[in-house]
């Protein structure tokens, strides 16, 4: 199967990065706290269209059960999957407190799929269904990727498909919307922006930087990229340190980034053995200079990055 092309902007090469950072001087705590927080907010909601797409392909494909659609549709899941690990550096608020990754691709249990799928209740399985009655690893994008993988499909697996491409779209949804939209309370990157929310972004970061049992290393260093580099390569936390600094960040993360794997058809086993060293170079890094450039207070622990999902 052909995995569509997903493009992401990816920052090549320390000049532009050394100019950017020779203007550091100029450049507030407040307008990069403000940036960053923008771009979070951007990433989630550009999420949104992209998750309901896998769910309409799912749909489409069950209403025909033509090869050609499920195939399209098992190619639109592996795509919001992928977007959705490459969100992973702003998997923090929101987030966390809806235990987001666990209702949209927590690693899957093929053999709990198998079992729900077999067994004679619920009748119809629904996206309620799978938010309140099973486990993590029996719902989200992976259960849907197996399901589709088992074509061709009938009703009840095709019940299940699309109930776990939907209960990951609607996740994706309150999300985005938590980030951007202000009703009750302001909005999280409001709220990021007018605490200063760097702390809260670098030990998130510094969490990912640790935890490295992951199927989508890929999407995640291009996740923490963004964080300390930008959308462009011109931005991000680079912009508040000294070019000595800006530029070790810049080839600790390219090194990271080369040996991560493939962000398409990512698996713990195309994992690079030079993965870990890389990640732990550019951990020491945040963890140390930048932390004390910027005047972060460090409320993560090694232990925590365990529980990284």
């Amino acid at each position: 199967m052909t995995r569509r092309e997903i493009r992401r902007p990816i920052a090549i090469g320390v000049t532009v990065l050394l100019i950017a950072a020779g203007c550091a001087g100029g450049v507030s705590r407040e307008e990069t706290t403000a940036a960053i927080a923008q771009l979070g907010a951007d990433d989630m909601a550009a999420l949104v269209p992209v998750s309901r797409e896998a769910t309409d392909a799912v749909t489409d494909a069950c209403a025909s059960g033509q090869p050609g659609d499920v195939e399209a549709a098992a190619d639109q899941v592996a795509v919001a999957q992928t977007r959705w690990h490459e969100t992973e550096a702003w998997w923090m608020g929101p987030a966390t407190d809806l235990r987001a990754n666990a209702l949209v691709d927590w690693p899957v249990n093929t053999d709990d799929v198998d079992e729900l799928l077999a067994a004679a209740e619920p009748v119809t399985i629904d996206a309620d269904y799978l938010a309140e009655f099973v486990g993590a690893d029996t719902r989200g994008y992976g259960a849907a990727a197996y399901l589709l993988d088992g074509a061709p499909l009938d009703d009840r697996a095709c019940d299940y498909a699309t109930a776990t491409t939907e209960l990951a779209a609607s996740t994706i949804d309150e999300v985005a919307a938590a980030w951007t939209e202000s009703t009750d309370a302001a909005s999280f990157r409001e709220q990021l922006t007018a605490t200063g929310g760097l702390d809260a972004v670098v030990n998130h970061v510094l969490m990912l930087l640790s935890s490295r049992e992951s199927a989508h290393l890929g999407a995640r260093s291009a996740s923490i990229e963004r964080v300390l580099f930008g959308a462009d390569g011109d931005s991000g936390l680079a912009v508040m340190v000294d070019d000595d600094l800006a530029a070790r960040l810049r080839v600790e993360a390219d090194r990271m980034v080369a040996v991560a794997g493939p962000v398409e058809q990512p698996s713990v086993e195309q994992q690079s053995a030079g993965f870990e060293e890389a990640a732990e170079a550019l951990r020491a890094t945040v963890a140390t200079e930048l932390v004390a450039k910027l005047g972060i207070t460090v409320t993560f622990s090694d232990a925590d990055g365990d529980s990284a999902g």
